[in-house]
């Protein structure tokens, strides 16, 4: 094993050109992967699978930096390729790696659902402007929403007679890039949303703003983040709630729940699954089980 290792430095060297403090760090990281290999996994390193080099990359996570943890995923592809490239092993295990995000912003942590039934809880519901406002944050926590997804939504958008004897909806959602994606409206968001149309002060024109304000114009983004702010202050809630800290409690309540990666993914309008994941707020060894496609049976419901 050592003289692939040393073939791989001449191969960084001459092929790669890196400089001379790069390959001698690609070549340590790989020295002790070797070790790990042999003496904690009882293997051969030349056939370790893709988790063999996760459960790797795992003991150094709480010790090393952001930078770091880039370079001992670097240091693993690049030699598994070199492996491949000269038929000591068929496929690169460290292609599915997961890339090596920064931290988790403390601003997005989510809230727990017994804080978003507090919040939703505490809006007067007796008036027109309160039902549309518990449907805007019940849409928020249910849907995982982004801001201007929500204020540019239309009465159209919303299709009540898919299955209303089963309270199914579709909501279809105009994301970045003018890409639609449709979600499904269940339970109770959807006999919120339907009395929440059916109000006499509710619009009613298939073109008109699904939530406006007064004069008929959608709400606005400021007045939105507002509105949740002052709600959250009377509910006596000390976490912080903005749309965005909704949509993140969304797609890590969609995991708890069992929900697919790649369905939270498609939920959200993301491109990809690496930009689902920074939604996902679990513990490290829940996140790699995330990036598993881990399936369920059954209809899925986010409500």
């Amino acid at each position: 094993m050592h003289d692939f290792v040393e073939q791989f430095r001449k191969e960084l060297l001459a092929i790669f050109t890196f400089q001379e403090d790069t390959v001698q760090n690609y070549i340590s990281i790989l020295y002790r992967y070797v070790a790990y290999a042999k003496e904690h996994l009882n293997i051969d390193p030349l056939t370790a699978t893709s988790r063999d080099l996760r459960n790797f990359m795992d003991i150094h996570r709480k010790d090393y930096s952001h930078s770091r943890l880039i370079h001992i995923r670097s240091a693993l592809k690049h030699f598994f390729a070199f492996l491949v490239k000269i038929n000591k092993i068929q496929e690169n295990p460290a292609e599915a790696l997961f890339p090596i995000r920064k931290p988790k912003s403390e601003k997005n942590q989510p809230v727990s659902k017994i804080i978003a039934f507090k919040l939703l809880n505490a809006i007067d519901r007796t008036k027109w402007i309160g039902e549309r406002n518990f449907v805007i944050v019940s849409i928020f926590w249910a849907l995982g929403l982004r801001l201007k997804e929500l204020t540019s939504l239309k009465v159209r958008d919303f299709e009540p007679n898919h299955d209303p004897q089963n309270n199914i909806g579709l909501l279809r959602v105009h994301g970045k890039g003018n890409k639609q994606r449709a979600l499904f409206v269940v339970d109770k968001l959807y006999v919120n949303l339907v009395r929440y149309l059916n109000h006499p002060e509710s619009p009613k024109k298939n073109f008109d703003p699904l939530f406006p304000v007064r004069n008929n114009k959608a709400i606005s983004s400021d007045r939105v983040q507002r509105m949740i702010k002052e709600y959250t202050h009377n509910a006596g809630i000390s976490e912080r709630i903005t749309p965005h800290v909704l949509r993140h409690s969304f797609a890590t309540e969609m995991y708890h729940q069992g929900v697919p990666l790649y369905a939270i993914q498609d939920m959200l309008g993301h491109v990809n699954e690496a930009e689902t994941s920074i939604y996902i707020h679990v513990s490290n060894e829940l996140e790699q089980q995330a990036l598993e496609n881990i399936t369920i049976e059954g209809r899925m419901s986010w409500q």
